[in-house]
């Protein structure tokens, strides 16, 4: 039989048991309230408080545009970095003609960072008397009075897609030789390019198909005293 004293250890024992247990659990509690209390206040300072607001968008890539046309484009809305749609801010900037491709970052404490790459001009299309910036996907994206030096000029009906891309296709397969000669290229249709020259002749193309052959047969034939060389056939070429 236990004596009295063993019983009244024992329950101490489980009374300091006991203790512990709930001191643990209120260790636990507490940092389980710290951690929620933490999270909501990051959670404020980043979606709600007005110290991540955009305070500078920054503009890079741009030579035809100017950074305030990107920015005004842009539209970027007061609110915290967090809760920003960089996608959407993307997609107005490259509904602007000169743009070819566009990519939106935000950078804490406050920034916004845009980075345009313009389209390049592959050919420059006759209009009145300005001429019409074309890129490598046939898509008009500038206009200016001036003619740019070494951009071959195109003279089309509209401003057809397809043609000017193909044209695009017939100037960049140009040798240098060639190109030195080529006045401007006319095409009504894709599959009807003439190549005018200097000195008054002309170069027959045809399509856009084949042009790095026709190219290279074109610049020999220029060697043979003639008007008219055509190469819309490259194995067989005539001239007249």
């Amino acid at each position: 039989m236990a004596s009295r004293g063993s019983v009244a250890d024992a329950t101490g024992r489980l009374k300091q048991r006991a203790s512990r247990r709930r001191r643990q659990q209120l260790v636990g509690l507490a940092w389980l309230l710290g951690v929620v209390v933490l999270l909501s206040g990051l959670a404020y300072l980043f979606f709600a408080s007005p110290a991540f607001v955009p305070r500078q968008v920054r503009v890079d890539g741009v030579s035809l545009l100017t950074v305030d046309q990107v920015r005004a484009k842009a539209a970027v809305p007061r609110m915290p970095l967090a809760r920003i749609d960089t996608g959407q801010i993307a997609e107005r900037v490259a509904t602007m003609p000169e743009v070819g491709s566009v990519r939106v970052r935000v950078r804490y404490p406050s920034t916004v960072v845009i980075e345009v790459v313009e389209r390049t001009p592959v050919v420059q299309r006759l209009e009145g008397s300005s001429f019409q910036w074309v890129d490598a996907e046939g898509v008009v994206f500038h206009s200016r009075t001036a003619r740019l030096p070494n951009v071959v000029a195109v003279k089309t009906p509209s401003v057809d897609t397809r043609l000017l891309k193909d044209a695009g296709v017939v100037a960049r397969s140009l040798t240098p030789q060639l190109k030195k000669r080529v006045v401007r290229i006319e095409a009504d249709t894709p599959d009807a390019f003439t190549l005018v020259l200097d000195k008054n002749q002309k170069v027959v193309w045809g399509s856009a198909a084949d042009s790095e052959t026709k190219s290279q047969v074109a610049t020999a034939l220029l060697t043979v005293k003639a008007t008219v060389y055509d190469v819309s056939s490259p194995s067989t070429p005539t001239s007249r």
